[in-house]
């Protein structure tokens, strides 16, 4: 691939009081598009749930730099999975439109490259990059030799809403509502195939070779992939479901997000009452996202805030003003005690890290 170089210089900026680097007129000037732009949407439900309430703690992680980087905005509205690290260290990847752009933590450095398809989205694994595209398309990328594949996975030519690698398996989502599970190591052979009756905005995968998923109509499903066969059906929101993600270290826990600006948690082993409910600032949920090890839950508002659940009992959370939508959440590969979140507006544009 022809790495081309970014035309705005990266910097670094460590003022915990003011991440972005904003001064107070761009902080008025997008406070008042927001209200311009942000339509009501119906409240969440209202649950008994299992756990205690939840209280704030602004002490779970620190916030240590945000890092200026250009193109960090999601190529569409439904696309907050644009940001993946695999195995190379401190190699960060972002998707914008026909683009991907590279970051090196270490070295401070971006650079980005042209690719021949129109991304939503990407997942690493090792070396490996998927990329999901606008028009029915899988694109997979050699990291380490620049190799690029291109296939069409659907002849419909939706868009891909959503890609990723569980361990030996890649597997995707799109807006026909088909999932599909691919061996992505002997020739992208699919080995499993569903039909929702709605557009497929999120899948998350566990252990017990469940799928989860959820998309344009109400409701929550949990699909056993061995036998195909549905096995809960729950109702959590009152708006369409936008991301669901399993617990990676106990595979009966799920949380589920939606446009009604809440965020539930299940244990599938008692799937009557969920065991947490959390309820933002009135904007909806795009993507929530755990912690390598389940310690903590990411839980990022389709503009303004991005909010720290801790799994232990879901009973505290840290909130973080921010200015901007959020595109992408990722885990440090090598360091459980740190992540980074993109964001962008204006001159606020780049990537947050915070550890503990």
């Amino acid at each position: 691939m022809k790495i081309q170089s970014l035309q705005q210089q990266v910097l670094i900026n460590k003022d915990k009081n003011n991440l972005q680097g904003l001064n107070s007129l761009n902080k008025e000037n997008y406070d008042h598009n927001i209200f311009i732009r942000h339509r009501k949407f119906k409240k969440p439900k209202k649950f008994s749930t299992q756990f205690p309430q939840i209280k704030k703690d602004d002490t779970l992680f620190e916030f240590r730099m945000f890092h200026h980087v250009q193109n960090m905005k999601s190529a569409h509205f439904q696309s907050k999975y644009t940001l993946s690290m695999g195995s190379i260290p401190n190699l960060i990847l972002h998707t914008y439109n026909n683009q991907i752009v590279f970051y090196d933590l270490a070295k401070l450095q971006s650079n980005s490259t042209i690719i021949p398809i129109n991304a939503i989205g990407l997942d690493i694994v090792n070396n490996i990059c998927a990329v999901a595209g606008r028009n029915g398309e899988l694109l997979m990328i050699n990291l380490y030799n620049g190799k690029l594949d291109k296939e069409i996975i659907n002849q419909k030519r939706p868009f891909i809403n959503h890609v990723h690698f569980y361990k030996d398996t890649l597997i995707t989502n799109d807006n026909e509502g088909y999932i599909k599970i691919f061996d992505y190591q002997n020739g992208l052979k699919e080995i499993f195939s569903y039909e929702d009756k709605a557009s497929v905005n999120l899948t998350t995968f566990n252990d017990n070779n469940q799928i989860a998923f959820s998309g344009d109509r109400l409701g929550l499903t949990v699909l056993d992939t061995n036998s195909g066969d549905i096995i809960h059906s729950l109702e959590p929101h009152t708006e369409f479901g936008f991301a669901v993600a399993f617990n990676p270290t106990k595979s009966y826990e799920l949380a589920s997000s939606s446009e009604d600006g809440s965020c539930v948690i299940y244990d599938l082993r008692y799937p009557k009452h969920p065991i947490q409910q959390f309820v933002g600032s009135d904007l909806p949920i795009y993507n929530i996202t755990y912690q390598r090890n389940g310690s903590h839950l990411f839980i990022a508002e389709s503009y303004s805030y991005f909010h720290i659940l801790n799994t232990s009992l879901y009973d505290t959370v840290q909130t973080i003003k921010i200015y901007g939508e959020v595109s992408g959440i990722v885990n440090d590969q090598y360091d459980d005690n740190r992540f980074f979140f993109s964001t962008s507006y204006q001159i606020g544009e780049g990537i947050c890290e915070f550890n503990r």
